[in-house]
């Protein structure tokens, strides 16, 4: 086992690595004819040769491995880098190489780290060798937040002058025990706290300690203080700055930008985010001129996953956002939450690159002794169903049995959960083995629901559309937001929407323009994703998972030929009521009911069956709107942030749910006859076309499971056959039959709204 200092990266920067890592070798000569160097990203593109050879890729690329190689039989060493960074991938790695030595004594395994808990790896291992490479760094000076106060005598303007945990930890929402219990500590130790550090600290700063409220939001101003006093009163040296999220970014660089002395020629401010354009945020690597001070604005993607060697001071605001899954009210939650030990050792290494440094932490010393050694990991924080289908493909036994052995296992309710959730799927049977349906999401891949969207797009002859859906929920989608042009941003992807209501056909409507518009040639291309806020290099990701997506596909045997643009799979896809249903077919029972605000001037409410109402998320195209044509929202993500938001919603039709949705019963109420989905989404419907539906649905449910137990191509030439007479049929009617102009005559099924109270008193 190794510990060293090195910088990591997340999953969409490997092939970057790989690639810089073929580079090193080229450079220092060090092919030679005894080796053979592959490299691979996401799928076996070239293999190894027998003898001796070396081949880079990623945790998941040996996962896929071992399904064909349970043994790893033609690997005599295997060397696991950044294995502290704990994703779902390498602990179950994890778990198979440690049983796999029991069986291969003779494999070499070595795991390398950066921040290592070496000790708590080496005993998992029984106890197995430890060996620590210093690195090359120079020393920093650290400051604690306390610190900084006496340095630049700050005292926040604030109405609200109480300790944070007077007002309770994160006003009551988002709270997990183990938080609680760290917030219980950090109350009952702070009187204790601020008397020994008073014969170090003058009054004021021990009355401004307590007064900050620093564990709500951070404290823009006294960022910005800090930067002055650096900048006028410290040597030259960029500044990096760590914080959260988007916002705090934003809003740092509005703080700077508003200031005249920011404003001049002295300064480089670059923020440093996901959203922000690819174009910009290259500059962060370039030196500026002699006289001129970088400020870089980043989230904790500074850490490790790239190095920008001029940083001389790094200020720590003590915060990252990290995702949680809640398992008693199944959503994924997003808050700022501290950094751990681990995160604050890699943001002072960050200083010390070039250069002795400093280091201002903007958290108290009393906090800083409260702080976790490391983040929790993945598997202990995120759903798990993804997982659970490699645990079954790969055949490590029973699911709960096999998570157990996890260096850091998770709980039995999250793996219960996860389990009933595939079940409801149909990618698991009651005996808790795939289905075939299950067989073929597990090789997918995406998270399940992405999965069954993408065969549903192969089986109903929309493909290419489809696989741009499923490539960015899986990826990310490819707008940027450049600073202050955030409303413009938000106009343009609207404008792209086509006041179709969907985010999903947005991104359909923003590829497609993207495709076009790269046939006329780079100018063209250039000029379309910087007028509608694109990045071309999220673009052209997109393009190339799609690709892969259609060769697993045509491995299965659902297409004909790996050309997702071949026109016998995409013979509906100009059809986008078809798409919305297909969206249904893969996200359901991810849905939310539309109920009109009472003014053409106010968005709509919206609620969903658990949680009541909720928030549209101020990125979707369907935040602002007042009027939709039809009830129901199918959306891909819930995540309880200020608010339980939704992201990635469409505007759904009741045939596009009655026949992908879930199960569909035929109900007597009040003397009407309505149709249910699942007991809860009620129509009313003249009774020829509810036993219509059933029965077609019926109809489709088999048909979908055949194809799906023995994969084929639809013959859509052969309008005699069965399966394509089906299939038809329900286009027809999904086509034709749904017109939501009230004036018109219309057969289909209306929504009707079912009324229940929330907490707020609203009904829904």
């Amino acid at each position: 086992m190794l510990k060293l200092e090195r910088r990591k990266a997340p999953k969409s920067y490997w092939p970057a690595v790989i690639t810089c890592i073929d580079k090193y070798i080229s450079c220092n000569n060090l092919y030679s004819i005894v080796y053979s160097f592959s490299f691979v990203f996401l799928h076996f593109s070239r293999l190894p040769r027998k003898q001796g050879s070396v081949l880079y890729c990623t945790t998941g690329i040996i996962l896929q491995w071992l399904r064909s190689s349970p043994l790893l039989s033609t690997i005599s060493h295997l060397v696991l880098d950044e294995i502290h960074e704990r994703n779902l991938h390498s602990d179950v790695l994890l778990i198979i190489v440690k049983d796999l030595l029991r069986v291969r004594q003779d494999l070499k395994v070595i795991l390398m780290s950066a921040t290592l808990n070496a000790e708590k790896f080496s005993k998992y291992f029984n106890n197995c060798p430890m060996i620590h490479i210093p690195g090359m760094t120079f020393p920093v000076q650290e400051f604690l937040l306390e610190d900084v106060l006496e340095m630049i005598r700050y005292r926040p303007q604030r109405k609200e002058q109480r300790p944070r945990w007077k007002r309770g930890f994160m006003q009551g929402q988002n709270s997990r025990p183990e938080k609680d219990q760290k917030e219980a500590e950090y109350k009952e130790s702070w009187p204790c706290y601020a008397r020994t550090i008073r014969d170090k600290y003058s009054d004021r700063t021990i009355d401004v300690l307590e007064m900050m409220d620093d564990d709500d939001k951070i404290d823009l101003e006294l960022i910005v203080q800090l930067i002055r006093h650096i900048v006028l009163s410290q040597e030259e040296g960029a500044i990096l700055v760590f914080l959260p999220g988007w916002d705090n970014i934003s809003g740092l660089n509005d703080l700077l930008m508003a200031q005249q002395m920011f404003k001049s020629d002295r300064f480089v401010i670059i923020p440093l985010h996901s959203l922000m354009p690819t174009v910009t945020q290259t500059s962060v690597f370039k030196r500026p001129p002699p006289g001129v001070r970088k400020i870089v604005i980043a989230t904790n993607i500074a850490e490790t996953s790239i190095t920008i060697d001029d940083v001389v001071f790094v200020i720590d605001g003590g915060k990252i956002k990290e995702t949680h899954f809640d398992t008693q009210n199944n959503i994924s939650t997003m808050t700022a939450e501290w950094v751990s030990l681990a995160n604050a050792k890699q943001r002072r290494g960050r200083a010390g690159r070039v250069c002795p440094g400093k280091c201002y932490h903007l958290y108290n010393g009393l906090r800083a002794s409260l702080l976790d050694a490391y983040q929790l990991p993945e598997i202990m924080r995120t759903p798990l169903e993804e997982l659970c289908l490699q645990i079954k493909i790969l055949k490590l036994g029973p699911i709960a049995e096999f998570l157990r052995k996890a260096l850091d296992p998770p709980t039995e309710e999250a793996v219960t959960l996860a389990i009933t959730h595939l079940m409801d799927l149909n990618a698991l049977d009651r005996s808790e083995a795939l289905t075939p349906l299950g067989f073929h999401l597990a090789r997918l891949p995406v998270e399940p629901h992405i999965g069954k969207l993408i065969l549903f797009g192969a089986l109903l002859g929309c493909l290419d559309p489809v696989l741009t859906i499923a490539a960015s929920l899986s990826f990310k989608d490819p707008f940027f937001i450049p600073m202050g042009k955030e409303k413009m941003a938000d106009f343009r992807r609207r404008t792209l929407s086509r006041d179709s209501k969907s985010d999903h056909l947005t991104i359909i409507y923003a590829f497609t323009g993207w495709e076009e518009a790269k046939r006329r040639g780079y100018k063209f291309e250039r000029e379309f994703c910087w007028d509608n806020f694109l990045s071309a290099n999220t673009l052209q990701m997109l393009h190339n998972m799609k690709g892969q997506f259609a060769e697993h596909l045509l491995g299965a045997g659902f297409i004909s030929t790996k050309n997702h643009k071949d026109p016998d799979s995409n013979i509906n896809s100009e059809n986008e009521k078809l798409i919305k249903a297909v969206i249904v077919a893969g996200l359901y029972p991810k849905v939310a009911m539309i109920k009109p605000s009472g003014s053409k001037k106010r968005p709509v409410r919206v609620y969903t069956k658990t949680d009541g109402k909720v928030c549209i998320h101020p990125k979707s195209v369907n935040a602002e709107e007042t009027q939709f044509n039809y009830t129901w929202l199918i959306y891909h993500l819930k995540m309880r942030t200020s608010s339980i938001f939704l992201y990635d919603c469409t505007e759904v039709s009741p045939f596009s749910l009655l026949f992908f949705g879930g199960d569909v019963t035929i109900q007597m109420d009040q003397d009407q006859e309505t149709i249910a989905v699942d007991d809860w989404i009620v129509f009313q419907s003249p009774a020829r076309i509810a036993h219509l539906v059933k029965n077609l649905k019926k109809e489709l449910d088999s048909l979908l499971e055949e194809k799906i137990r023995s994969p084929a191509p639809v013959d859509w030439s052969n309008r005699q056959s069965k399966d394509c007479a089906v299939i038809t049929a329900i286009i027809d009617l999904i086509t034709t039959q749904e017109r939501p102009n009230i004036n018109a005559r219309n057969t289909a099924p209306r929504g009707r709204h079912q009324y229940y109270n929330n907490d707020d008193g609203d009904e829904y």
